[in-house]
């Protein structure tokens, strides 16, 4: 407001010096003075214009820092399905684009509301205090451009809004490539992905130059009345200056104001197209932050020993009605292992997502001690299991700090013992910088087994009662197999395991064996009474081991 009351008191001071000199009555120290006094409101003016923008620009940054981080919390949260529906372009186009685009809004959108708004009304009324009838000939093209103004909201909305949804589906191919690089080049098909990204390329290009046509259109227009209210008034007001009906200071006093309210109408434009942006954007913002998310506000589960998993009647389909399991009931007492095998598809890696709550079982179906997990919050149900996916995710960082984020306060006593259990130990010998070595993106620097033993350590790692293994030693040789199982028997002691793998050599040793087929439990039992039943599991023990080792066990 002071500098927009500033800015505003220029023409009235130039008025009062011109209408001086033209009529001899202002002597040469007046001058000075009048010269100093608008050095002086230069200076303040400058002043007044540093604070707000850092306020308000200021202001604008700490909102987007804020909203960035509701994002990051709210996508951490969301349902499964809402997640796996979800592009991973969608959540990094609306950080990387939406979010400054509200920011924009926010910071620029508020000065040019209130320059529009404040410079506008009180040039009208200082004008018309001048002259009524020379402010009525300045304003007549104004009504036409606020038509054009509002008739062009609407599609400035649309146009921005399509070319985020293009920035969304061009982010999204930018990292599927990156992450697939290895596969295109070994598949030779690195020349159809630069095609396929040409394509969305050039799909951002025409939208984008869509959305530019219009502005491009728009934007000049206001230069255009603001120049058609200057030939105006220098017509009309130049008549009334020759007639003596007014006077010369007075004539550029309007033609001060003039300029001065050309800013407002440029500012008033420029605000209507950030604001569209803005709320194009904060649509696509919100329809994020108000997805579905987990109920974590429910009672936390919470034990003082391991505990005791029973499953009873469990069956789940998935919401486009596929089956999955069909009424599987069992038992894992404390300290047990308890494997399952199955055909690719039979539901094995479903019923430990279940486990963790990364699909929604059905009521009374999974018990931890007794209790339903699904009356329960997911973050405290997933802290009774330590999981290891069959495709193991590390992050690009340290393998210690990928170790640490299971349990950050593990000791280095705590770190060589578990790396010992998975059998990694001389594999990190043979780095240059041993644990502290940094990994590439996703792990890409280690092994396939190396990977999988990464995550198996990390896994013992966390203080979870029940351990999930999916499949995690399929990367592995056999002898290094056996030496992690038997660590593990070991130290099976103080937590139950769930062991998935199509090894059967891996599972072995389980307290019970689990074998399933199209989602259902065909056979039960421990590795001899499979033997002896001659089912599926003696079929797969037949292909699993050369013909002098089918006597042994």
């Amino acid at each position: 407001m002071m500098s927009d009351i500033i800015q505003l008191s220029i023409p009235w001071i130039t008025k009062t010096i011109i209408d001086g000199l033209a009529e001899q009555t202002l002597t040469k120290p007046r001058l000075i003075r009048w010269g100093l006094f608008v050095l002086f409101l230069s200076v303040v003016l400058y002043a007044c214009k540093q604070i707000w923008r850092h306020l308000i620009l200021g202001a604008a940054r700490l909102v987007e820092s804020k909203l960035r981080e509701q994002l990051l919390n709210t996508t951490l949260h969301l349902t499964n399905q809402t997640a796996s529906e979800t592009d991973n372009g969608k959540f990094l186009a609306l950080a990387s684009s939406d979010i400054p685009s509200v920011g924009q809004s926010l910071a620029f959108g508020v000065a040019a509301f209130f320059d529009s708004i404040f410079i506008t009304s009180v040039a009208f009324v200082l004008m018309f205090q001048l002259s009524p009838t020379l402010t009525a000939y300045a304003i007549a093209p104004f009504p036409v451009l606020a038509l054009l103004m509002v008739m062009s909201l609407r599609v400035i909305y649309r146009k921005y809004d399509q070319v985020q949804q293009s920035v969304e589906e061009l982010t999204e191919k930018v990292r599927e490539s990156l992450s697939g690089i290895r596969t295109l080049r070994a598949y030779e098909q690195a020349h159809g992905d630069l095609e396929q990204f040409q394509a969305k390329s050039q799909d951002y290009r025409s939208k984008n130059l869509s959305y530019a046509r219009v502005d491009a259109f728009f934007a000049p227009l206001i230069l255009l009345f603001a120049g058609s209210s200057s030939a105006v008034l220098l017509y009309f007001g130049g008549q009334l200056v020759i007639n003596n009906s007014l006077s010369i200071g007075t004539l550029a006093a309007f033609i001060g104001y003039l300029a001065l309210l050309t800013w407002p109408m440029i500012a008033a434009g420029w605000m209507l197209v950030l604001l569209q942006r803005g709320t194009a954007s904060l649509a696509r913002i919100d329809e994020i932050l108000k997805s579905p998310q987990e109920a974590n506000e429910l009672p936390c589960l919470e034990f003082d020993a391991p505990p005791r998993l029973t499953v009873t009647n469990l069956d789940f389909s998935y919401p486009d009605g596929t089956k999955a399991l069909h009424d599987w009931s069992f038992s894992l007492e404390q300290g047990q292992i308890l494997g399952i095998v199955g055909s690719v598809g039979s539901g094995k890696s479903t019923f430990l997502k279940l486990l963790q709550l990364l699909e929604t079982p059905p009521p009374n179906s999974i018990f931890l001690d007794g209790r339903d997990i699904s009356t329960h919050s997911p973050k405290s149900v997933r802290g009774a299991f330590s999981y290891v996916n069959q495709e193991p995710f590390l992050f690009s960082d340290s393998i210690k700090n990928n170790l640490l984020m299971a349990n950050p306060r593990s000791t280095e006593s705590d770190l060589v013992e578990k790396l010992k259990t998975a059998s990694l130990t001389d594999d990190l010998s043979r780095f240059p910088d041993g644990i502290e070595t940094h990994l590439g993106e996703r792990g890409i620097s280690l092994s396939g087994g190396q990977k999988q033993r990464a995550a198996l350590a990390r896994a013992l790692l966390k203080p979870a009662p029940i351990l999930l293994l999916d499949d995690t030693l399929s990367a592995v040789d056999t002898i290094t197999e056996q030496q992690i199982i038997e660590a593990l028997s070991e130290n099976s002691r103080n937590r139950s395991t769930i062991l998935i793998s199509h090894r059967l050599s891996a599972i072995k040793r389980a307290d019970l064996i689990l074998v399933i087929e199209d989602g259902n439990i065909t056979s039960r039992g421990t590795h001899s009474e499979l033997l002896a039943e001659k089912g599926l599991y003696f079929d797969l023990f037949c292909h699993q081991v050369t013909p002098g080792e089918q006597t042994v066990d």
